[in-house]
């Protein structure tokens, strides 16, 4: 009977804009130990990738493990993965941006480790048919995908257990799959069912088992330290293992070892995915899905791909260059189990690297526009900039301003996020009425997984929905008899909300203080309705991020005794200057998404709405860069 080949691959990662103490705790408390623990087993070799952006910590902040990984490469001890170097989505970056990140993994690697990486992981495990040709371009020969792809691509499940092999314009690429079935048993059951399942398989003929899955499962998750160390999951894994390779059962390989002993069949063409859980999450099984869903996702997004043409357009300067690959980090487009997008630091941290690149990209520059397609929507807006400022001015309900960056300050006053009913809220309501699951999972005999702890987490009710997706105001007319708390919560209806708008090209006009503006004039689109209200809105921006709100409007238009209460969602807190001074109402935009506990409520900035009667006809709103 011939050893089943078992390749171990681990991914660790930390994003660009996590805090500075979650590297570090990961580093002592998760990454070392397990590091350990193979050591003291001799449970080598096994298979590494770990992101460009959690090196760069490691390099700076804890040299020792960083050099126990070169060390440990050299002894041909783990192998290391390329991919993306700031761990991007690569399905989502152009093919030059794609080759820029694969590049600098493999300089990096050369250059810190003395590695020329020959297999790559693909950031959250997303493929797309076009990669091949991208990936060999690079110089990598193999990559590591979902096995549950394959099946959806009609390969027999005998050869789940075998590299395949796929191409696209001419350049071949390896895939090895992925085994679901072991990233779900390592390491949340018992050793012993894993011990059982290896032997199984061995039995069976099997040639290759490979599980490539985060590192963080082996101690960063919730329970899971417990788990390992302080119940014994580790040492009697080890143990096991110890055993399977002193009988034949096991031998432990690198994925590129299982490549050249396992012959590769084929040619096989995966459909687009990712893992199952990502697909359901997306909401129609491509990753794009949460562009199209989280109108925020998709404006940073094509914020960075703009950025990045334009870097390229100026001769590719390396650190605006930097800046931009940083801004490609993956986790703050979309969101999971670990809050992603509804992460305000992780997009603060994506969105100052976008600023840094602009600002680098703009140097001595005075305040111009040029008309956008701002969301690849079709519609065109106006994207305004100086040395000092970027902002986007969108035409969509009622003109209104979609990003406003203070570039020297690195931020961006419109980084709030709109509060939606997702579906796991309405599961874990229905949940918590029905079964009051115990939210702790796994059973005595077992770690509950990330996947666990999500499926068992409950809700009381609801949250909070907004009405409109948020920009930096939203232009409305509430009746008098809205409260503060039916308006917090979403609770009521508006007398009228601003639709489209038709607005000119923006004048360019040179203040008393010969600052530099640019003024848009708004105007509704006429609607079915000829009595439609008619409301005229200036946008005026200067050249120092001073911005402007103007409104006059046509008083009869609107029921006597309402209120015109344009809403606005700030992202870090400024001062307003109001003309004429009036009453505001104020409360914190709080979000209810996933966390590894189960959720998590999130402040993502401030609603401020002020409210002028409507027989005050006009109204005027200044805000000004903090200090």
């Amino acid at each position: 009977m011939s050893s089943l080949r078992f390749s171990f691959v681990l991914h660790i990662h930390q994003p660009v804009g996590n805090f500075d103490h979650v590297f570090r705790d990961h580093a002592v408390d998760v990454y070392r130990p397990f590091f350990d623990f193979l050591a003291d087993r001799e449970l080598w070799p096994i298979g590494l990738h770990a992101s460009g952006s959690l090196i760069e910590w490691l390099g700076d902040h804890d040299a020792e493990f960083h050099d126990r990984v070169g060390q440990l490469a050299d002894d041909r001890k783990i192998e290391l993965l390329s991919g993306g170097w700031y761990e991007p989505i690569l399905a989502a970056l152009s093919r030059e941006d794609r080759a820029t990140q694969l590049g600098w993994m493999r300089e990096e690697l050369e250059s810190r480790f003395g590695v020329t990486p020959t297999g790559a992981w693909l950031t959250e495990r997303v493929w797309e048919p076009d990669l091949p040709r991208d990936l060999v371009d690079a110089g990598l020969e193999y990559t590591l995908v979902d096995d549950h792809l394959a099946r959806r691509a009609g390969v027999p499940e005998e050869s789940l257990r075998t590299p395949l092999r796929t191409e696209s314009d001419g350049r071949q690429l390896d895939l090895l799959p992925i085994d679901e079935r072991l990233r779900y048993l390592i390491p949340f059951r018992p050793a012993e069912e894993i011990e059982a399942d290896l032997r199984r398989r061995c039995e069976a003929g099997d040639r290759l088992a490979l599980i490539g899955d985060d590192g963080e499962k082996f101690g960063g998750w919730p329970k899971t330290r417990e788990w390992l160390y302080d119940r014994g999951w580790l040492a009697d894994f080890g143990e096991r293992m110890d055993r399977l390779r002193a009988e034949g059962v096991v031998r432990l390989v690198t994925p590129a070892r299982a490549r050249s002993e396992v012959a590769a069949s084929g040619p096989v063409y995966l459909p687009s995915g990712s893992y199952p859980e990502m697909e359901s999450w997306a909401l129609g099984g491509h990753w794009k899905g949460f562009l199209t869903r989280y109108e925020e996702a998709n404006r940073m997004h094509k914020r960075a791909a703009t950025l990045s043409e334009l870097c390229r357009e100026l001769g590719d300067p390396p650190d605006a260059r930097r800046a931009v690959g940083r801004a490609q980090c993956n986790d703050a487009y979309w969101h999971g189990v670990f809050g992603g997008l509804y992460m305000k630091h992780l997009r603060e941290g994506v969105r100052r690297q976008m600023a840094i690149a602009e600002r680098k990209l703009r140097v001595g520059k005075r305040l111009t526009w040029s008309a956008e397609d701002v969301s690849a929507t079709g519609r065109l807006g106006w994207w305004a900039h100086s040395s000092k400022v970027s902002a986007w001015i969108d035409p969509a309900r009622g003109g209104t301003v979609s990003d406003l960056i203070w570039l020297e300050r690195g931020i961006d006053l419109v980084d709030v996020l709109t509060r939606r009913t997702e579906a796991y809220h309405v599961e874990a309501v229905d949940r918590g009425a029905r079964l009051g699951l115990d939210a702790e999972g796994g059973g005595a005999d077992a770690a509950a997984s990330i996947h666990d702890i999500e499926e068992a987490s409950t809700l009381t009710r609801l949250p909070a929905v907004d009405k409109e997706v948020r920009t930096l105001v939203c232009d409305r007319v509430l009746d008098a008899d809205v409260s503060p708390d039916d308006y917090r919560n979403g609770e009521y209806v508006a007398v009228w909300v601003a639709g489209t708008a038709r607005a000119d090209h923006p004048d360019r006009v040179t203040d008393e203080s010969r600052w530099s503006s640019l003024m848009w004039r708004f105007e509704p689109l006429p609607g079915n309705d000829d009595a439609a209200p008619r409301v005229q809105k200036v946008i005026s921006l200067r050249d120092d991020g001073v911005l402007t709100l103007m409104w006059n409007w046509d008083v009869a238009a609107f029921p006597g005794g309402s209120v015109f209460a344009p809403e606005l969602s700030l992202g870090t807190p400024v001062d307003l200057e109001l003309e004429p001074e009036t009453e505001i109402w104020r409360y914190p935009i709080i979000t209810v998404s996933k966390c590894p506990e189960g959720f998590e409520e999130i402040e993502q900035g401030e609603s401020v709405t002020p409210r002028w009667p409507v027989e005050t006809g006009h109204a005027k709103v200044t805000i000004r860069p903090p200090d």
